[in-house]
């Protein structure tokens, strides 16, 4: 009788029942589908985010039907009493509303912590929860449709984000629910509240010449606004601002140069204190986009390898870099050359299970189109000088002599047979390829063109990833086999015949795409948009790049 009376009072003090005949009903148990939820708790709300989050409604929550399944299976408990469950609600929220994804959903937070100090928390209870459940449809529809994260969509509201099953012990569950949902880094509060502290920030007035350059010594126009700019990220000390703060005029000279050059290093930049179009760009990024990159990164952390025992490739485009960690310890990273926009990486997950050593190169239909047939037209000897062959077929492998084609009438997308280099110092391979389970035919592999990797930018190859380090990669991937019966790398390189590995133990790969993110020093890390994923550019995306896909198994 005791519990019978506790859930009455909890139930009526929080509120959730309509009605003291409803609680009756509910004690007696004969009638209990006569209790209701009642809505009254929220009279005095005004809810503005209600327009944008769910305009077709006429009521003050988006889910009232199941608003009623939720409480009545809870008993008309309040749901959102644990203070740990209501902050980590509140941060995912903000991982979600920051992104600018969720039309309406900044203002329903703002709405959510007015009402969480109301003394009168039923309120409160009842719109977290129906909050809980727009949020979960939005997360629902990023992994139903992951590229929504790269073209610059908002999410349509879904009138029925969850099926009624999931609902009956949502209070039971709730924190598995949320650990479910949560964006999968391992900086999240720190990133909400940075993203949260950019959001927040009047607009600067920060802006620069389109043309020319601010060399060191040199003075720097609006230099007071690139010092508040400057302040902002971290970039120069609180000491130093004050002391060029009280200056008329500001060059780019001692510290203000050092504040510059970290500005570029967290940013990707070549480091050297001169005020480019890059830097210049990067540096007048409106605070709120800033926050927006920050927040729209943290949910693509959703997708890829995850909580595996084996090791990962991560590959961060933006980044031109590849990471190998185990159980999130880094093991090596190396410089890499990634898809330039006109033919741009895939984004995908997949697991190596093929290592080449000395490979043959079969030249795509792109390449062999856009790229060897002219050269061939402009100098004859350029097979012969690549140890380029051509072959009747991928099936029928049996070799055509280049003099028998009379190449001035040759139409690159016509022409009938196809292009392939033996291994060898010249192979647009290098000396070994990574393969992968994937439909796009795309790989890692070494390269002869070994200056590339000294580039900043390195966004110059037709879709597969060149690896600098790629030989540390193969002794690497031999040593984690752990199998005596395959030759040294370095042996099998020298004899110049093709090795075909297979890799029994597998190696997760990630081809990901992530411009902001905290590094291992709380530090914020951005990079250029390469693909224009982020924002829209004067190019449409095109979304068949972004698969994310996942082959690995």
């Amino acid at each position: 009788m005791f519990e019978v009376s506790r859930t009455l009072y909890v139930a009526l003090k929080f509120g959730v029942i309509s009605s003291i005949s409803a609680a009756v009903a509910l004690s007696s148990g004969t009638v209990q589908a006569e209790a209701r939820l009642g809505l009254e708790p929220l009279a005095s709300y005004q809810p503005v985010s209600q327009r944008s989050l769910c305009p077709h409604r006429s009521e003050k929550v988006c889910f009232p039907g199941l608003l009623e399944q939720v409480y009545a299976a809870n008993n008309y408990y309040p749901i959102w009493i644990n203070q740990t469950l209501r902050d980590e609600l509140f941060l995912q929220l903000k991982s979600l509303a920051y992104a600018e994804l969720v039309p309406g959903l900044t203002l329903r937070i703002t709405e959510l912590e007015k009402l969480k100090h109301e003394r009168d928390q039923r309120a409160f209870d009842i719109l977290a929860t129906d909050t809980f459940l727009v949020y979960k449809s939005a997360i629902q529809q990023v992994e139903a449709k992951p590229s929504r994260l790269f073209v610059h969509q908002s999410f349509p509201f879904m009138a029925q984000p969850v099926e009624a099953s999931t609902l009956s012990q949502l209070s039971l569950k709730l924190a598995d629910e949320l650990y479910q949902l949560r964006p999968q880094v391992k900086q999240l509060a720190s990133a909400v509240a940075l993203a949260e502290k950019f959001h927040a920030l009047p607009p600067h007035e920060l802006a620069f010449s389109r043309r020319g350059f601010i060399k060191e010594h040199q003075v720097i126009p609006n230099g007071h606004q690139l010092l508040d700019v400057l302040l902002q990220y971290g970039d120069i000390s609180q000491l130093d601002y004050k002391l060029l703060e009280e200056q008329d005029t500001i060059t780019n000279s001692g510290e203000m140069h050092h504040a510059i050059q970290a500005f570029q290093r967290r940013n990707g930049l070549v480091d050297d204190g001169i005020i480019g179009p890059s830097t210049a760009h990067q540096l007048t990024l409106p605070y709120t986009e800033v926050a927006r990159v920050i927040a729209l990164n943290l949910q693509r952390s959703r997708f890829g390898s995850q909580s595996t025992d084996r090791p990962r490739i991560e590959v961060n485009i933006p980044d031109y870099m590849l990471r190998v960690t185990r159980d999130d310890q880094l093991l090596f990273e190396s410089k890499v050359i990634v898809g330039r926009s006109s033919r741009p990486t895939y984004l995908f997950s997949s697991s190596l299970n093929t290592m080449v050593v000395n490979p043959y190169w079969n030249v795509p239909t792109t390449i062999k189109q856009e790229d060897v047939i002219p050269s061939v037209k402009v100098s004859p000897s350029y097979l012969t000088e690549r140890n380029i062959r051509i072959v009747r077929s991928w099936r029928d492998r049996s070799e055509i002599a280049p003099e028998q084609i009379e190449w001035s009438t040759v139409d690159p997308d016509t022409f009938p047979y196809e292009f392939q280099q033996g291994p060898g110092p010249r192979n647009a391979l290098g000396r070994v390829k990574f393969l992968m389970p994937n439909d796009y035919s795309v790989f890692l592999h070494d390269t002869p063109a070994r200056g590339l990797f000294q580039k900043q930018k390195r966004s110059f190859s037709s879709g597969c990833v060149r690896v600098e380090k790629a030989d540390e990669l193969a002794e690497f991937l031999l040593d984690y086999q752990a199998r005596p019966g395959i030759p040294p790398y370095r042996t099998m390189v020298r004899d110049e015949a093709q090795d075909t590995i297979s890799l029994a133990k597998r190696v997760d790969v990630d081809f990901t795409y992530v411009t902001a993110w905290l590094d291992d020093h709380q530090q914020l890390q951005m990079r250029e948009d390469i693909y224009g994923y982020d924002r829209p550019g004067v190019k449409p995306v095109e979304p068949q790049y972004i698969t994310l896909k996942d082959f690995s198994y």
